[in-house]
């Protein structure tokens, strides 16, 4: 009995043994998990997670803190609404799912393809295209004046947009100046006026009030959206015009575009916008405007130097309540003493040597390198200083005339490190949206790209900085030039033929190429294509009246400072049109015209 029981114990323990080795292969076969392979008690302690995961966590972390700005609360919710929205950008699928292209019209189908991405395209920036429908109040955005008129300025905006600037939203100095003339003249007496009346034109140099003694056309400015007004206000007007009145006012008060400015992000190489708030022996105290503590910045006058003579040579210094765009070149350890340059040279390549740690912090006209993450049919998304997502557009690209993905990759490609400079951030929703240009004139903050041969000679002092000896500044031809000339590439007017259909944007418009010039690019719209009574036409790229290749005379009507776009007309009736302004009209020329009215003493013709 004992040996039976001992066989029935020995195959009891075989049996066993044979269970525990099964057990064991099974436990080899299944796979283990992250936190089986950190061990049970791993020294320092085990999150579960591989490098890669904690990485990509702690990054997501970093970014929902980073975008809350405090206007709008955190930015997870709004990153993915803006992300879920199709802003003139194309969709594609997720990375994963790669599929064959179904064409190259900018717009994307279940076809399109992502074999060119650094995300997944769900979380990319969307390409953004500025549009007044876009714009929303309180956003900052870039400028240059395009005109200076008496009581206010008139900014050119990103892609066509135009803004006016009262001059009681400059600066608080030049509004207290402006209070006190308006108080010494109500205290005047009449025979006072009539006084002033018959001052002499060379003491208007001398007027405080005068704003072409504080700007010139073709500065760059920094602007926060302070009203929008469409023409639903005016809509009587717009019917019997046919025009639309919509209103864009800013404000360049330092005040409103240092408001959301963390004081912590201060550090050398960041680009601020002052007022001048006084004139003292050895430089400029300059108003900041910035929030929370008074910080105290000054300009010596060797560094304003450099740029009244680049921009402004007839003048001797600046003037209180002028405003300035000046890149910190020292700081005090407790942020409270700034001391500022506004060199030409030294603003142009200027770059913050610090992340922000917050978005609020990111302004307009501020360089910096920027990662190529996709390349669009219509621009790029981009990331910079490591979270803040950005985009570009084909304008701002400077490649207006690209047909596809393929015309950009040509310059840009995916995981590109470049220079990008900042136009347009809105924080105001939830949706944060940052538009950048890597135009050539933009990023060095000058007016105007490149010569182009067709330019005034006051257009080309602007561009090259030197005075043409072809033509004096007090010749015929400036003197009848209009206010702006100086910024205009091609002078207003000017007929150009055979230009060169180059792409065309959906049913918007037509990008030509204006023969003799690389630097800038000729945009119609669909409107200006084709006369007032005649429908506008179907655009195609490869077939109909303006497909691509095809050539055609065009007016300059107009131009986009901050795009390098001159905009003009096809219309046979304003290109053949004699006088386009009262400049056109000289003495001594022959003109044909009808009777209007027949008064006592002439006739209005």
């Amino acid at each position: 009995m004992a040996g039976k029981g001992d066989k029935t114990a020995s195959k009891g323990k075989h049996s066993a043994t044979k269970g525990e080795k099964a057990a064991k292969e099974e436990k080899k076969k299944a796979p283990r998990s992250a936190a089986v392979d950190a061990g049970d008690f791993p020294r320092g302690g085990s999150n579960g997670l591989t490098p890669l995961e904690f990485r990509e966590v702690s990054r997501q972390a970093e970014r929902e803190v980073l975008f809350s700005d405090g206007v709008t609360g955190g930015g997870s919710a709004g990153k993915k609404k803006r992300r879920g929205a199709d802003d003139g950008s194309e969709k594609k699928a997720p990375k994963k799912t790669k599929k064959k292209p179904a064409g190259n019209d900018g717009e994307s189908t279940s076809a399109d393809v992502d074999d060119g991405s650094l995300l997944d395209d769900d979380r990319l920036c969307p390409v953004q295209v500025l549009s007044f429908k876009r714009l929303t109040k309180g956003a900052l955005v870039l400028g240059c004046i395009s005109a200076i008129r008496d009581l206010e300025l008139l900014v050119s905006l990103p892609n066509g947009l135009v803004g006016v600037v009262p001059i009681t939203s400059i600066s608080t100095e030049l509004t207290a100046l402006v209070e006190k003339a308006a108080a010494s003249a109500e205290e005047s007496d009449d025979e006072d006026n009539d006084d002033a009346m018959d001052v002499d034109s060379d003491e208007r140099a001398d007027d405080p009030l005068d704003l072409k003694l504080r700007f010139f056309v073709g500065q760059y400015v920094k602007c926060v959206v302070s009203e929008l007004s469409d023409a639903h206000s005016a809509q009587a007007t717009k019917q019997k015009k046919g025009k639309n009145y919509s209103r864009i006012e800013l404000t360049l008060m330092p005040e409103e575009i240092n408001d959301r400015f963390d004081r912590d992000d201060m550090c050398e190489g960041l680009i601020v916008t002052a007022s001048v708030k006084s004139v003292e022996d050895r430089g400029y105290v300059l108003n900041t405007g910035i929030s929370s503590d008074r910080v105290a910045a000054f300009l010596p006058t060797g560094d304003a130097q450099a740029w009244l003579e680049r921009w402004m040579p007839h003048a001797t210094e600046l003037r209180v309540g002028q405003l300035v765009e000046a890149v910190v070149t020292k700081i005090t350890d407790d942020h409270r003493s700034l001391r500022l340059t506004i060199n030409p040279a030294v603003v142009a390549q200027a770059t913050a040597k610090d992340t922000f740690k917050t978005m609020a912090s990111v302004q307009p006209g501020q360089l910096v390198p920027a990662t190529v993450l996709k390349v669009w049919d219509r621009g790029l998304s981009l990331r910079f200083m490591g979270f803040y997502d950005c985009s570009a557009s084909l304008s701002g690209l400077g490649l207006a005339g690209a047909r596809d993905a393929s015309d950009i990759k040509k310059k840009y490609d995916l995981g590109d490190i470049v220079n990008v400079r900042v136009l347009y951030v809105s924080l105001t929703t939830a949706a944060k949206t940052v538009i950048v240009s890597t135009q050539p004139h933009v990023l060095a903050l000058q007016p105007r790209p490149a010569l182009t041969g067709f330019e005034l000679p006051l257009a080309a002092r602007l561009a090259t900085g030197n005075e043409p000896a072809s033509e004096p500044a007090d010749s015929d031809i400036t003197k009848r030039a209009p206010a702006d000339a100086g910024l205009w590439p091609i002078p207003y007017g000017t007929v150009l033929d055979d230009c060169v259909v180059l792409n065309s944007v959906g049913n918007i418009g037509v990008v030509l190429q204006i023969p003799g010039t690389e630097s800038v690019h000729a945009f119609a719209t669909a409107a200006n294509l084709v006369e007032e009574d005649t429908d506008a036409p179907l655009l195609q790229k490869h077939a109909g009246l303006f497909h691509i290749g095809s050539s055609h005379r065009a007016r300059v009507i107009g131009y986009d400072a901050l795009d390098a776009t001159v905009r003009v007309s096809l219309r046979p009736s304003v290109v053949d049109q004699q006088f386009l302004t009262v400049n056109d009209v000289l003495p001594g020329m022959v003109v044909s015209g009808t009777v209007k009215r027949l008064k006592e003493n002439g006739a209005e013709i």
